[in-house]
């Protein structure tokens, strides 16, 4: 009964029960069984980052977001962006931003209680020559990403002058999550085509700032 109805008129029949102390299990339940392959995704994308996790992680995980949008979610939900002031948000996009805390921070809990305990410096044996050219190469790595950090943000900051549609369909889709064509076109008010040709033309234009910049960079060097 609740394939006609569109996400906002899901949430907007969970939101009339809620106030009128009716059960929302129903509309609430067809919600979240149609953002389960997004915020599936949106964990997986979150374990890759760690990396660690597995698929049984994603079902605990989603369901764990589902609690805390029912307990805290629907009341905190005002349906106004936060990034972009002015727009209305939608609450799969919300829901999703649930997601991916829920699962930072549980691997971010995992990665902390996994991490060896400080030891005694008087009991701390030399490095060997080994673990030192470890040591150098994982520095190097280090530098390596962050050097990369900044010269993507270099690229997408003349995204963004140079080609702002581009550079906020492309801020939607990969820098807030919103990892959906249909929902991006609709926060953008514009199609769906669009919203698959801004993001692909902002990716090609990046490519060229980034290797323009690389190339600078080392005829800098």
């Amino acid at each position: 009964m609740y394939d006609q109805l569109s996400d906002d008129e899901l949430f907007a029949e969970v939101s009339r029960r809620r106030a009128a102390g009716e059960s929302f299990n129903g509309p609430l339940g067809a919600l979240v069984e149609r953002w389960g392959r997004p915020a599936r995704y949106v964990i997986g994308k979150i374990q890759a980052s760690y990396g660690r996790g597995s698929p049984a992680d994603g079902d605990e995980l989603f369901q764990d977001a589902v609690g805390k949008f029912i307990s805290r979610g629907l009341d905190q939900f005002r349906g106004i962006s936060e990034h972009m002031p002015g727009k209305a948000a939608s609450p799969k996009t919300f829901f999703l931003r649930i997601v991916k805390h829920v699962a930072i921070d549980f691997y971010r809990r995992q990665r902390e209680e996994l991490a060896p305990a400080p030891s005694d410096p008087d009991d701390t044996m030399e490095e060997s020559p080994s673990e030192m050219a470890q040591a150098v190469e994982k520095a190097k790595r280090t530098e390596e990403r962050s050097d990369a950090q900044e010269l993507y943000w270099a690229a997408f900051a003349r995204l963004q002058q140079e080609h702002p549609k581009e550079a906020g369909a492309w801020e939607l889709y990969h820098h807030q999550d919103v990892e959906d064509h249909e929902e991006c076109a609709r926060l953008l008010n514009i199609t769906v085509v669009n919203s698959y040709k801004r993001v692909s033309r902002a990716q090609a234009y990046l490519k060229l700032y980034l290797l323009e910049l690389k190339q600078t960079a080392e005829g800098g060097d």
